[in-house]
């Protein structure tokens, strides 16, 4: 008789053929078995729904819902409930999940039962594979619930394992929250258990001109501007200590998650130098100048013995409307 995986990795794809199948060979290729890949096609029209097709006929531990298109909540909650796992993995069709992802995440939820949602640090990518640098989020719940409570990223979306039982229990994905329905979940979720990020970067996120975050700016700012005026007019009383969200200590501004899409990777060259044009002027939202920035160090391969430096730039993550 076939035994449950105790893990369903949910990726939604709508029209991503281009990263698709290194997306779903990264899930496949790793070190922890006990898993099931769920790819939800939302009504896509380009080759995405044949390239998952082909890799469920040759790993059985795939899965294809081919959805007619209504928008990525509602993709996700139809891979929910058709998860058996119980635990839900996020990951999205144009990133890559490291060997060692799910062997790390598990063992964070088998060994914390108060936890519900584990996220990482991330390893920022562009369209051709190019490293751009490594973005951290608070550890601890406490910092991560401060984020989250006034609209700054906490969590990447993409990155995070989560408690099926408590994705159940907070509702699921809501299609009015878009393209920020992952702060909306979190808002939710928080009152079923709590949170933690893992400081090795267990997700290669990229970053390019069709990713949501890009794509969909202005919406996500009005969506994040909604989702923490009616927390705050419901007087929540969960906690919002200072966050430390930067590795020098100091805290990102609180337009910082609204200014998260605004710079991708052009703010990093090549060679690693910080983009002339982006230091010589702070950037704006709305003619406002932000007060603080989020770091994103770039690091070459541990095997290049190089050395790290910091560049302040802002990138586009999960919290934000990946």
């Amino acid at each position: 008789m076939p035994v449950d995986p105790l893990v369903s990795v949910l990726l939604p794809v709508w029209n991503g053929e281009r990263f698709l199948r290194a997306s779903i060979d990264s899930i496949a290729s790793q070190t922890f078995r006990a898993f099931e890949l769920i790819v939800i096609s939302d009504g896509s029209t380009d080759g995405s729904l044949e390239i998952a097709r082909e890799a469920a006929g040759l790993d059985s531990r795939i899965v294809v819902l081919p959805l007619p298109h209504d928008g990525l909540p509602a993709a996700l909650n139809a891979g929910i409930a058709a998860a058996r796992g119980a635990y839900l993995a996020r990951m999205d069709a144009d990133d890559l999940a490291v060997p060692a992802r799910l062997e790390r995440q598990v063992a964070y939820l088998d060994a914390h039962p108060h936890c519900v949602v584990v996220g990482s640090a991330v390893d920022v990518v562009d369209a051709q594979d190019e490293h751009l640098g490594i973005v951290r989020f608070p550890a601890a719940h406490a910092d991560i619930v401060g984020a989250l409570a006034v609209g700054r990223t906490g969590l990447a979306h993409p990155a995070v394992l989560m408690r099926r039982e408590a994705v159940a229990a907070a509702g699921g994905y809501r299609a009015n929250a878009f393209p920020s329905e992952d702060l909306d979940l979190w808002l939710r979720i928080r009152h079923h258990g709590e949170f933690a990020n893992l400081d090795e970067p267990l997700l290669r996120y990229r970053r390019h001109p069709a990713a949501v975050g890009i794509r969909e700016r202005g919406r996500q700012q009005a969506t994040i501007r909604a989702l923490v005026a009616k927390r705050r007019a419901a007087r929540d009383p969960s906690p919002a200590p200072p966050v430390n969200l930067r590795a020098n200590g100091a805290a990102a501004g609180p337009t910082y998650h609204f200014e998260c899409a605004r710079v991708t990777h052009h703010a990093i060259s090549r060679r690693g130098t910080a983009y002339a044009g982006w230091a010589a002027k702070r950037p704006r939202i709305n003619d406002v100048p932000l007060r603080g920035s989020p770091q994103i160090s770039r690091s070459a391969p541990a095997s290049s013995g190089s050395t790290t430096f910091t560049a302040p730039i802002v990138t586009a993550l999960a919290g934000c409307g990946t």
